[in-house]
């Protein structure tokens, strides 16, 4: 019997060929032999263009993620007013589980109408994965309390939104609930997100009247006098970018009437001489003299201090404009009959300005 062996018979020229997923889709010829035509160059330039494209697209997706789904769904379950205090309960659905909202009674801002409002307190407890129940309880200017009222209830909670192709947001929750009546349930408030930002490198910066005491009230011929001590706090609390700040200029002012004030000091240039050293958050302003009324038990809801003061983040520094208003103080007496006044309620924010320059102080 012949034997023949199964040798290859491939000429050793050939080449295995190359998997489909490593082939080129075409092979343009070199310039030497011939010009590539239009539709060649156009499948060059496929790739690139495509995957441009696609970068586009996914951005643009995850734009409209970001921006959609931003109002909390946000229902008045309650709503009780008694002789001192007005109280809601609330019932929110978060839009997403990118948004977080801080119940906190010193970041909040409530104001009922044309009335000016002081929080009290904030309570807050989470009922499921998607909805939260919080309580507000504050007290108002006297005014109507008949079971209708007609001003429109406004909140703002301190909120952050997480996105994805930028870092995340700070802003606030805005909460307006309308035409409220007493004892009726479940009224559907409108709600939106509003970014907040002075400049890019701080997100969010709240300065708020942290304190105002009343220490020494004296009466003489007829007109109190007392030395008041106002303080400005700045607050990031959903960046924790550190912040610190000092006064420039600062008055006190009831209603519309300048009551005390507090000037810049100048050197002999007419420059800014800061004599706060402040690495602090927090602004101390003491103004004597100034002319107060204020009875035991009552309170005086139309104070407002204007500053203007320096502030210093961790990688910017300039001047604000600082505008507290509305704010409620209670004047109490202790044994000795020493008149005493203090801020009701929690912190209250502050508006706020960024200043070109120091020429108008």
């Amino acid at each position: 019997m012949a034997y023949q062996a199964n040798f290859d018979t491939t000429p050793a020229s050939s080449v295995a060929p190359r998997p489909w997923w490593s082939r080129p889709m075409m092979t343009v010829p070199p310039i030497s032999e011939r010009k590539s035509t239009s539709k060649e160059m156009a499948v060059m330039c496929a790739p690139c263009c495509g995957g441009f494209f696609t970068i586009v697209l996914v951005f643009l997706i995850f734009s409209s993620i970001n921006d959609a789904h931003s109002h909390a769904k946000i229902s008045l379950q309650s709503f009780a007013v008694s002789s001192a205090t007005w109280q809601g309960d609330f019932l929110v659905k978060i839009p997403s589980s990118r948004y977080s909202i801080y119940y906190d009674g010193d970041d909040a801002s409530v104001s009922l109408g044309s009335r000016n409002v002081a929080v009290l307190n904030i309570t807050s407890r989470r009922v499921s994965r998607d909805h939260t129940a919080f309580s507000l309880t504050f007290v108002a200017e006297e005014g109507n309390r008949s079971d209708v009222v007609s001003e429109d209830l406004d909140i703002k909670l301190v909120a952050k939104h997480k996105r994805y192709e930028d870092y995340d947001k700070a802003g606030e929750f805005n909460i307006r609930c309308q035409n409220l009546t007493r004892g009726r349930e479940k009224i559907i408030c409108d709600s939106s997100f509003t970014d907040l930002k002075l400049f890019s490198l701080i997100t969010l910066r709240e300065l708020v009247a942290h304190s105002v005491s009343v220490p020494n009230v004296t009466n003489a011929a007829n007109v109190s006098t007392a030395d008041w001590r106002t303080g400005l706090v700045a607050k990031s609390p959903v960046t924790r970018c550190k912040l610190s700040l000092h006064t420039v200029t600062s008055r006190l002012l009831r209603g519309d009437e300048v009551i005390s004030q507090v000037s810049p000091s100048l050197d002999d240039f007419g420059r800014l001489v800061t004599t706060e050293k402040n690495d602090e958050p927090v602004t101390i302003v003491d103004f004597k003299h100034a002319v107060t009324s204020g009875v035991n038990g009552s309170v005086v809801w139309d104070y407002r201090v204007e500053s203007v003061v320096g502030l210093k983040a961790e990688f910017a520094h300039g001047f604000l404009s600082v505008i507290c208003s509305g704010i409620p103080v209670k004047f109490t007496t202790d044994a000795a009959g020493n008149v005493f006044g203090s801020l009701l309620g929690g912190m209250r924010r502050c508006g706020y300005s960024l200043r070109d320059n120091l020429n108008s102080v």
